[in-house]
């Protein structure tokens, strides 16, 4: 009888459990938010993180800091030149000079690429039905595909852990031109697991363009 019983269990078990390969796209990517932000953390995010970049000759190399208030939709960014605030769609300068557009894109930049993948929760965000294979590197990932009305995104996740890894964009999908970014380590905070390092590399060329390094995330 117990035989029997252990027997049925793991069937249940069994029928509840999608395997990676059977996943939508939209169940692919809450796999990998649930991975990185566990305790949904992201939406109400109060932090700072301190930055530094590594560019190709003749650029020269940068720290800065992004403090994010994500229930305000407020940004503030410093580095020894420039400081500004974006909050909604009002911004302030208190030193240096950047246009309000630029200031306003900046934030939206800052906080998509590195709420990754939480982001793709956004409302507005289609992610097609279809999961693909890719091999990547050597490694085979899960990817995801996510048209926007100007590029289109692919998003590669370990089949395992769906921790996200890489994503590339193309601004010119038929040509392939766009960019691929490979994402390494992690920096966790309150749960929130944010890949440390950002490298980026056209796809139409082997031609590095540079690495975001995450050095601390901080209250």
């Amino acid at each position: 009888m117990n035989k029997i019983y252990l027997l049925f269990i793991a069937a249940v078990i069994s029928s509840c459990s999608t395997p990676s390969d059977q996943l939508s796209g939209p169940e692919l990517i809450q796999k990998s938010i649930e991975f990185h932000d566990p305790n949904q953390s992201w939406p109400k995010l109060k932090a700072t993180f301190e930055f530094t970049d590594s560019l190709p000759a003749p650029r020269e190399s940068r720290s800065y800091s992004v403090s994010f208030e994500n229930n305000l939709s407020k940004m503030v960014y410093r580095n020894p030149t420039l400081n500004y605030i974006v909050w909604n769609d009002s911004v302030q300068v208190f030193e240096g000079e950047i246009e309000n557009e630029q200031a306003i894109r900046m934030r939206n930049y800052y906080t998509y690429l590195w709420g990754l993948p939480m982001k793709l929760n956004d409302p507005a965000t289609q992610i097609d039905q279809e999961v693909n294979r890719e091999e990547l590197n050597g490694k085979s990932y899960l990817v995801a595909r996510v048209p926007y009305e100007k590029d289109i995104w692919y998003f590669y996740i370990d089949p395992n852990s769906y921790r996200l890894e890489a994503y590339k964009f193309y601004q010119d999908e038929p040509n392939q031109k766009g960019e691929i970014i490979y994402l390494e380590g992690v920096k966790e905070f309150k749960g929130l697991k944010i890949p440390a390092n950002r490298t980026w590399y056209r796809t139409e060329t082997p031609e590095f363009l540079g690495t975001d390094k995450l050095i601390e995330i901080k209250e």
